[in-house]
């Protein structure tokens, strides 16, 4: 299925011998609005290219007359150069780009229209933080309360609203919203001032210069004669009512995606614009592409097993004539360094059928890949990290590594500077560089500034904060000694308070507190390791081996095994594809315990990723697993148990297996064992063991907490839990797995 053009005899393009069926009836579709519904590895951009070449071609329609949109640059750049080889037309006319890229040329032409000047500028994400940062500072509103991301995405998700300051305000409900809403007035003057835009703001400008300036939109409807949508399930509200101006109810649309594979609900992507296709567009054709180009028959009737428990959903039925291939694999491990080291056995195995990058391992989390990491580097199998920063790289972890060189060794300049301010303590880059011009005053050590001066030439705030910081690292310091190190660790979070600043809803705080939590994982599994082994410095042994482990010099030029999470999996396919962690809590996310919609995206994900698989799938499972350095158990991910059992071939740890026996412990493929012991099978129940008001409960990731408020049933309740590490937060109770401790 290349882009090589198919021809006749007479040089015009053959799309009967270059697509299938259905494939052809998409390309070759008249007049008026369909919606193409493309399964995973059907083909989806053949059919987009295709149909331009056609356009062009066939029906004689000038290329400046076509636009056609996608989300990434990367895809946009690989369609054009598809549809100039199909023409032999170089360059091509015919606008293909982004969302972005097609608001911009409205923006630059008619920008000043709604307000925006010739020359504006187009803040990236810092420059956006810079001044949400700067709002919050003239609003008096506390970093630590209103974390500048959580506050740049909330304002984010209200511009893909089309909500602009004043609307949102007078929406706003909560104290939050309320707050966020004063930040938005500030943030957003404060753009008009620089002459500058941001991404959001290129999507809801556009969609104002054309719903204000009448005769600009019926100049862009006789421009635009037809226009193609790819990856239309990610499109957002306000790319729907972008669309929607564009071609009009009546105009000529193809819109190609699959509401199986939407996963950025998150972020914005709307999937009722794919369900409700026909609302927003009567009388438009529905056509489905079933034939997979990609995966293997089993692969295929387990992984549709699976996203057919979806409610939201237009029933497919994906094919294959590859033939049926390998069974779906099934591990289940004692573990999650027995899951490690499963998967790279597994994966060391398969090295003389397929080279390392026709091989991939996907998680859920960025957490996940530190124990797969280092199990590939001990093994020496190349890896590259995809779509994300290295754990050992990543920013909170070498901010707690900052702090055990600085407690191991205050003479640490650098580890000390780093986290002079983190978390935020009220030392400025100008207190900073006070402090620097001190420390060369005592031969450039910032301890020996820090031990020797009274801060007396420092403004009152300054002083007193560098003397916290200095009683803090001494403090840390002094109990070297006599604390094993996940003990140093616990408490260096709790006297520096460094984790409390990411006590957030928003994903990216979530994300880094499961990093923490790894971290301190990694510290319990070290100490383990290094008193069986007899060694003695823990501290600084720890520290060397995070050195060496991050030491990647060389790892990244090689193309390996492709490690990442299943959002960055996208797209991507894979000759061989591990998923792993597949346990609740994990897959499905803590996060999605609020709401059965929740759940479904959830679900979708794993969907995702088990159909970037060509010929060999795998998936594993940890009966236990470490969160913040101590076990926990695990119960399996409710997503297995939807998988049918006749495509699965299962293995499982022989530890794990004696395990069961001894403890009488069960998984759901037991289909008549009892509940797994300890853990709460009836969460709403008022019996012995229950949750009820004031347990004291476990959660696989969140950790220990107390419960607050029990509300309705096990099918349809909530719980209220207040956890010692992440605050306060209500669950679903059908999906909150809680342990009674």
């Amino acid at each position: 299925m290349g882009e090589t053009p198919a021809v006749t005899t007479d040089g015009s393009l053959d799309f009967e011998q270059a697509l299938n069926p259905e494939q052809l009836a998409a390309v070759v579709h008249g007049e008026g609005a369909q919606l193409v519904l493309a399964g995973a590895g059907s083909g989806k951009t053949r059919v987009i290219t295709h149909r331009v070449a056609h356009l062009v071609k066939k029906v004689g329609i000038d290329p400046e007359a076509i636009v056609a949109v996608t989300f990434t640059n990367k895809a946009a750049g690989e369609m054009r150069e598809r549809v100039e080889r199909l023409l032999g037309m170089h360059p091509l006319s015919t606008f293909v780009g982004t969302f972005h890229r097609f608001s911009l040329v409205l923006l630059r032409r008619w920008g000043q229209r709604v307000g925006v000047q010739p020359g504006f500028s187009i803040f990236d994400t810092d420059d956006q933080l810079a001044l949400i940062k700067k709002a919050l500072g003239d609003e008096h509103l506390a970093e630590s309360s209103f974390r500048p991301r959580a506050v740049l995405s909330t304002i984010s998700a209200a511009k893909n609203q089309l909500l602009g300051p004043a609307d949102y305000e007078r929406e706003a409900a909560g104290f939050f919203e309320r707050k966020v809403a004063q930040v938005y007035r500030a943030y957003q003057q404060a753009l008009v001032k620089s002459s500058a835009v941001d991404f959001d703001d290129m999507l809801r400008l556009s969609v104002k210069i054309l719903d204000t300036n009448p005769d600009l939109l019926e100049r862009m409807r006789d421009r635009v004669h037809y226009l193609l949508v790819d990856e239309f399930q990610d499109t957002n509200h306000a790319q729907m009512r972008l669309v929607h101006q564009v071609i009009g109810d009546s105009g000529n649309l193809t819109a190609v995606g699959d509401e199986d594979q939407g996963i950025y609900r998150w972020r914005g992507a709307d999937l009722d614009n794919v369900l409700e296709f026909e609302r927003y567009f009567p009388g438009a054709t529905i056509r489905k592409l079933e034939r997979n180009y990609r995966s293997t028959q089993n692969i295929l009737a387990v992984s549709g097993a699976l996203v057919a428990h979806n409610e939201r959903r237009r029933p497919k039925q994906l094919w294959t004539a590859a033939g049926d291939g390998a069974p779906i694999e099934l591990y289940k491990a004692r573990d999650d360094q027995d899951e490690a080291r499963w998967v790279v056995n597994m994966l060391d195995g398969l090295r003389d059928d397929y080279p390392l990058s026709e091989m991939s391992i996907l998680v859920r989390t960025n957490a996940q890949t530190r124990a797969f990491e280092e199990a590939l580097l001990r093994r020496e199998i190349p890896y590259v990290l995809v779509g994300g920063t290295r754990f050992y790289e990543r920013a909170e972890i070498k901010d707690l590594i900052a702090y055990l060189r600085a407690v191991r060794n205050p003479r640490d300049n650098y580890s000390l500077l780093r986290i002079l301010n983190r978390p935020t303590r009220g030392i400025g880059k100008g207190t900073q560089r006070l402090l620097e011009t001190l420390a060369a005053e005592y031969g450039g050590g910032i301890w020996e500034a820090l031990k020797s001066s009274t801060f007396s030439s420092f403004p009152a705030r300054s002083a007193k904060a560098l003397s916290r910081f200095r009683d803090l690292v001494q403090r840390l310091h002094d109990v070297i000694e006599e604390l094993p190190l996940p003990a140093l660790l616990d408490r260096l979070l709790e006297d520096t308070g460094y984790a409390k600043q990411y006590e957030r809803d928003d994903p990216e705080s979530q994300a880094r507190l499961e990093n923490i939590q790894e971290f301190l994982t990694a510290a319990q599994e070290y100490t383990e390791e290094s008193v069986a082994r007899g060694e003695g410095d823990e501290l600084t042994e720890f520290l060397d081996h995070v050195a060496l482990v991050a030491d990647i010099d060389g790892w990244d030029s090689q193309r390996g095994v492709s490690l990442m999470t299943l959002h960055a999996a996208k797209g991507l396919e894979f000759a061989v594809v591990i998923v792993g962690g597949l346990e609740e809590g994990i897959l499905p996310h803590f996060n999605a315990s609020g709401s059965e919609e929740d759940v479904e995206e959830e679900r979708r994900l794993l969907y995702v990723g088990m159909t970037r698989a060509k010929e060999s799938l795998m998936l594993s499972t940890c009966r236990r697993r470490r969160v913040a350095g101590r076990y926990q158990d695990q119960r399996e991910s409710p997503f297995l148990a939807e998988l049918p059992a006749e495509g699965l071939e299962i293995s499982q740890s022989p530890e794990l297996f004696a395990d069961r026996k001894t403890a009488g412990v069960y998984t759901f493929f037991d289909r008549d064992a009892p509940a797994i012991p300890d853990l709460v099978p009836e969460p709403m129940s008022s019996s012995g063991g229950s949750v009820q008001r004031g347990t004291r409960v476990r959660h696989p990731t969140l950790g220990e907490g107390v419960v607050l408020e029990v509300e309705g049933n096990i099918s349809t309740g909530k719980l209220t839990v207040y956890f010692d590490l992440v605050g306060k937060r209500r669950l679903a109770a059908k999906y909150a797995n809680l342990e009674v401790l």
